[in-house]
């Protein structure tokens, strides 16, 4: 790949973190309407989506990188 993997993890992790923040705000509502959530299910879900996304990312950053014309090593 052309895009150096700096770059691609940088963009990669913060997509994560903001989607790992949505789910927690999304489900910490559902938490407290009702009772089948505890908090585990949502700081564990959190980091799920957070691993999934950071995964997901990886492999897609650096087609989008490219495209956009990003500086090649």
């Amino acid at each position: 790949m052309a895009v150096k993997f700096s770059h691609t993890f940088m963009y990669s992790t913060i997509t994560a973190i903001v989607a790992a923040a949505l789910f927690y705000a999304l489900s910490s509502g559902k938490m407290a309407v009702s009772e089948a959530y505890t908090l585990n299910d949502t700081y564990l879900g959190s980091v799920f989506v957070l691993l999934l996304v950071l995964i997901i990312g990886l492999a897609v950053w650096p087609r989008v990188l490219e495209k956009k014309g990003y500086p090649k090593r």
